[in-house]
């Protein structure tokens, strides 16, 4: 029998190198008319009849000594068989064929997602580097991981299967590669963009101080409102050692700058804390603090599972601020920043903590919150679609955050701890640029390269020896007119509670600033000043808007930051930040047995405490929740926490010094009052006291009753 299939006998010469082939098809159906035949037979304890053998249907029979075989004669019923299995056989060969060519498909298919970007499958990297996540890749818990510098072994460069299940993005990264210092080498690139040149301040601060009182006024004049009258001494001495030192003053430092004879006592006052000596310490470490509050948040660090080394971030910004380093050369580092972030390993950078905990993945979160920090506007809202309101298109998100595709984690092999290394992005080998891929709302795929925000763009190259992304974005923020912008705007907000744009981090045509003139020139002269932090913050502390009382009066009602006019026609009244009242509680606690004149709080006690009143959302934008929300459980910590326990404690500082002193009891109220509230009692108040005192035969006692209540009142709690 000669049985040919037209489908099976070529794939079986195919996949056997085109070799003459065996008729398998045949001997396959012959073989099995065999067994339907052998079926047909007798099954009583008999062996069945081979297919020489006459059917007992047809009552004939093949002689047994026979040479050659008669051909039987076909029934209808084996006529019907054979029909039967040629049908079966046509079926088996037309599936066999379709399985062949899904498998060819699929060996196609991956070779084009090899050559071309796909959608959601991870795409083949330059050389021997494994491959990068493009932007549609959303649902990817990780990016691919990334090689040693060294190269130590051969490297593979098989594509990795998609993932069916993806899990939500966590903190950080399950399984990373290990890393030595030699993989963290500065590697030299050629600079794109240039350094801008700036005039220098040729304006004293008097000049400038001069300018913003000119500026405030004719708003005033403007909307016809008066100010309110100026702050008394003991409500400036106050407000000035929350907002520059992060804590109330002392008795003493109160009574010191009270008793100034001098005509410019505030400004005394000012540089006396800001570059003296006593405070320099102090301020650093209050002013790092702050500044990691808008780098990573309040609670960043604070969880044993965040990568953040809270106190060497905290550290490393205390020594910039404490060398008044100029604020643009600081943004630069914290941008570019490689090595790991644990004080023990060779190749440690205490920089690398800003981006460390948001470079996973795709980098959205390092995209949003660099223009947030650093340019004072939120792109965020620009990741999925073109923002309605505020003009921000998804390609100007795409194309910012392609500058951070370089950017990769990996992990020391010293310390264990992670590191941030740069890496080539590229999406193919035929080709160095490194395009990131996005979908828009009506499922059209997109590429973006990188360009900064306001349309600067830079070499497509992928490759960190040809263009360092991450360089060229340090250079295009400090070099655009809206980082100054955002400084001067966020420093306005943290002196006055109250930036010129609400929020402070929104800026825009969508949201146009209060003082528009008045920005411009206080961002023009900061940067000219090169951009020193100190003679801004000076420049505010100093101005007329500053130095105002907190009480409105008639003639400003209309000042109303809440309704979005913030005139600054007083001083806005608030509560007290977290650090503040850290701060401050733990002033009046300390017991300074070694006579040092210094308030610095520990860190460690501080990051403890901060850790109970804020923590992280959890969500896209990196968001915090805090107990300090005017509700019961703030109301529970002040009064019951451990923080008020230990101030409040008749061994604490303040109160242990009061009671065994000899002054008169009135003087012992009076120095509390003064401690707490920066303010001597109203008449009122001593009236009212001397009547608690009358009824109480324990003096120690009720001091320490009226000393629990002045830390527990409103007044404590407020920045007026």
């Amino acid at each position: 029998m000669n049985h040919e299939d037209p489908i099976i006998d070529p794939l079986l010469e195919e996949l056997l190198g085109k070799q003459q082939v065996p008729d398998l098809t045949a001997r396959i159906v012959k073989a099995h008319r065999q067994r339907q035949s052998h079926g047909s037979s007798g099954t009583n304890g008999r062996a069945k009849a081979p297919l020489s053998m006459v059917s007992a249907a047809t009552g004939q029979a093949s002689p047994e000594n026979s040479t050659t075989e008669a051909p039987p004669q076909k029934t209808s019923t084996a006529k019907r068989r054979l029909q039967r299995q040629r049908f079966l056989t046509a079926i088996g060969s037309l599936a066999l064929s379709l399985c062949l060519l899904v498998v060819l498909s699929g060996v196609a298919y991956i070779s084009y997602q090899q050559l071309m970007p796909g959608q959601g499958t991870p795409l083949a990297a330059d050389g021997d580097k494994p491959p990068s996540a493009g932007a549609r890749d959303t649902n990817a818990t990780t990016e691919p991981q990334p090689q040693l510098a060294s190269h130590n072994g051969p490297q593979s460069s098989d594509v990795p299967p998609p993932q069916a299940m993806p899990e939500p993005a966590p903190q950080m990264p399950k399984a990373i590669e290990s890393v030595d210092a030699t993989a963290l080498a500065v590697q030299a690139a050629p600079r794109f963009v240039k350094p801008r040149t700036r005039d220098s301040l040729e304006l004293s601060d008097g000049q400038i101080v001069g300018q913003i009182n000119e500026a405030i006024a004719s708003a005033w004049q403007a909307e016809n409102v008066k100010p309110s009258p100026a702050a008394t001494d003991h409500e400036f001495v106050r407000r000035t050692y929350l907002q520059l030192l992060g804590r109330i003053p002392t008795v003493e430092e109160i009574e010191r700058f009270i008793s100034q004879r001098r005509e410019n006592k505030r400004e005394w006052l000012v540089d006396q804390i800001m570059s003296g000596e006593r405070y320099e310490v102090e301020f650093a470490s209050f002013w790092s603090a702050r500044f990691a509050n808008i780098l990573v948040g309040r609670a960043g660090g604070m969880s044993e599972e965040s990568p953040i080394d809270r106190s060497a971030l905290e550290g490393y910004l205390a020594k910039q601020i404490e060398n008044n380093t100029p604020y643009n050369l600081l943004v630069q580092d914290l941008l570019t920043a490689t090595g790991t972030t644990s004080p023990g390993s060779e190749s440690f950078n205490p920089a690398t903590n800003f981006l460390v905990s948001m470079i996973d993945g795709d980098a959205k979160l390092a995209t949003a919150k660099t223009c947030t920090a650093f340019l004072g506007q939120q792109l965020q809202c620009a990741e999925c679609h073109n923002h309605p309101t505020t003009g921000w298109s998804q390609q100007q998100f795409w194309g910012l955050n392609a500058f951070f595709r370089q950017t990769k984690l990996a992990q020391d092999r010293q310390s264990g701890q992670l590191a941030i290394l740069d890496q080539d992005f590229t999406k193919s080998r035929d080709s160095d640029s490194g395009e990131v891929y996005y979908e828009q709302p009506n499922g059209l795929l997109k590429v973006a390269y990188p360009q900064f925000v306001d349309g600067t763009t830079i070499p497509h190259s992928g490759k960190v020896s040809e263009v360092d992304r991450r360089q060229e974005l340090a250079q295009l923020i400090v070099n655009s007119d809206q980082f100054p912008k955002a400084t001067v705007n966020r420093m306005w907000q943290h002196f006055f509670g109250v930036g010129f744009t609400q929020p402070v981090d929104d800026m825009g045509p969508h949201n146009p600033a209060s003082h528009p003139e008045l920005l411009d020139q206080l961002s023009e002269h900061f940067a000219e000043s090169n951009f020193d932090l100190r003679r801004l913050m000076r420049w505010i502390t100093l101005s007329q808007p500053y130095g105002l009382s907190s009480r409105q009066i008639d003639e400003n009602l209309a000042d109303s930051p809440d309704t979005g006019r913030q005139l600054f026609a007083r001083y806005y009244s608030r509560q007290m930040e977290a650090e503040q009242l850290f701060h401050s509680l733990q002033m009046l606690a300390k017991n300074s047995a070694d006579g040092s004149r210094s308030m610095v709080a520990s860190v460690d006690d501080r990051h403890s405490w901060l850790g109970q009143v804020s923590q992280k959302m959890g969500d896209d934008e990196d968001s915090e929740t805090s107990a300090l929300d005017g509700g019961i459980t703030q109301s529970l910590l002040m009064m019951n926490g451990g923080l008020m326990k230990q101030a409040t404690d008749a061994q604490a500082a303040v109160l242990k010094k009061v009671t065994a002193s000899k002054m008169s009891t009135h003087d012992k109220v009076e120095h509390l009052f003064l401690a707490a509230l920066s303010r001597r009692p109203t008449k009122q108040e001593s009236s009212a006291i001397s009547e608690i005192l009358k009824t109480r035969n324990n003096e120690s006692a009720a001091l320490q009753d009226i000393w629990w209540a002045l830390l527990n009142s409103n007044e404590f709690i407020l920045d007026h």
